[in-house]
């Protein structure tokens, strides 16, 4: 019985531990992916997931010689984006709509972004509108 639970165990997890990343059906970028590259001299790795159409769903990470600058959940076409200090304290948080035009895919921010210091004191509110940025309201202590 032990020997049965044990085979059972180890099918199991490599089973689920086979999940391929990187691929493509029909030239579209599907499930799981990883990019990682060199940016001005820093390892830079992104992770997250495209849905069977090719667009990217879910929650994506991106990190620069492993911290996290970036962090986007997306949904639909909006993405609910927060970028990070080096010191891990938020820098700025708003949204990005992606939109799919003749000439290909574009991404803009859009609505209201709150800008953090470094000691994550919020310094200012930046308006956009369809990626144009409309007007600056900074905050005073």
């Amino acid at each position: 019985m032990k020997y049965s639970v044990f085979i059972l165990s180890l099918v199991l997890i490599v089973s689920f531990s086979s999940c391929k990343i990187n691929q493509k059906v029909e030239g579209e970028k599907v499930g799981r992916w990883v990019f990682k590259s060199t940016v001005e001299g820093k390892q830079e790795v992104q992770r997250g997931k495209y849905d069977n159409e090719g667009f990217q769903k879910g929650t994506w990470s991106y990190k620069r010689d492993g911290k996290l600058y970036k962090k986007e959940v997306i949904r639909d076409s909006i993405a609910h984006t927060t970028f990070y200090h080096p010191n891990h304290k938020v820098e700025a948080i708003g949204k990005t709509v992606l939109v799919k035009t003749n000439k290909g895919l574009h991404y803009y921010y859009t609505g209201s972004w709150f800008i953090y210091d470094i000691k994550g004191r919020l310094i200012q509110v930046k308006h956009y509108k369809k990626g144009i940025l409309e007007h600056i309201t900074t905050v005073r202590e």
